[in-house]
């Protein structure tokens, strides 16, 4: 869905004001940390460019004119504002109920590092060709065999001690390598719900 706002509402905005902006930074719309990304409903926030500061008029119309058209469902919007110029920063956007959640495949975010970390350090998977390939039915299976071991591994690294050098898991690389598991394990169900016989990642 952010992805979705940011080709529809936000690219359009920029190109209209003769502006192109890096897609490596264009992180204008993102998920609420209480929520799930992987859930089709939840609260998306979405922190206005510099460019259009003071409109937040006209954005709201166009977030709301694309909901519009996939029946998206929401709340009433809510602002975060500056604390001393009261402007708002961010636009707080529920969604409560939206369809297209059953259509489109779940979303799978991750760095290529962490890709790699995943897809060849704990789940075996080696790149041909520039890409990975395999079946629903065997990413499932191999994201079922990960334990927590497996991913305390995957993520030490050196850390000085007073007995010396040791590898430590880093927690917060544990739970990101969890999320992705998650979500790919998800991808890979839907995959196989709709007879999709082969998956690739690049």
């Amino acid at each position: 869905m952010c992805d979705y706002l940011t080709a529809t509402v936000l690219e359009p905005l920029f190109a209209r004001e003769g502006a192109k902006w890096d897609h490596r930074f264009m992180d204008f719309f993102f998920f609420d940390n209480n929520c799930n990304p992987l859930e089709p409903t939840g609260t998306i926030r979405f922190r206005i460019p510099p460019m259009f500061a003071g409109r937040v008029g006209e954005l709201e119309r166009a977030i709301r004119s694309e909901f519009s058209k996939l029946n998206i469902k929401t709340e009433p919007f809510a602002y975060k504002r500056h604390t001393k110029l009261q402007t708002v920063e961010e636009i707080v956007i529920p969604v409560t109920d939206n369809p297209t959640g059953l259509q489109a495949p779940p979303e799978v975010n991750m760095s290529q590092t962490r890709g790699c970390q995943v897809l060849r350090d704990l789940l075996g998977y080696q790149r041909s060709n520039g890409r990975y390939e395999f079946t629903p039915e065997d990413l499932l299976k191999r994201v079922s065999t990960v334990t927590e071991d497996k991913i305390a591994a995957c993520t030490a690294s050196p850390v000085k001690t007073p007995d010396g050098i040791r590898r430590t898991p880093s927690a917060v690389g544990m739970k990101a390598i969890q999320r992705c598991l998650e979500e790919i394990r998800q991808f890979g169900l839907w995959a196989l719900n709709h007879k999709h016989e082969r998956l690739v990642a690049t």
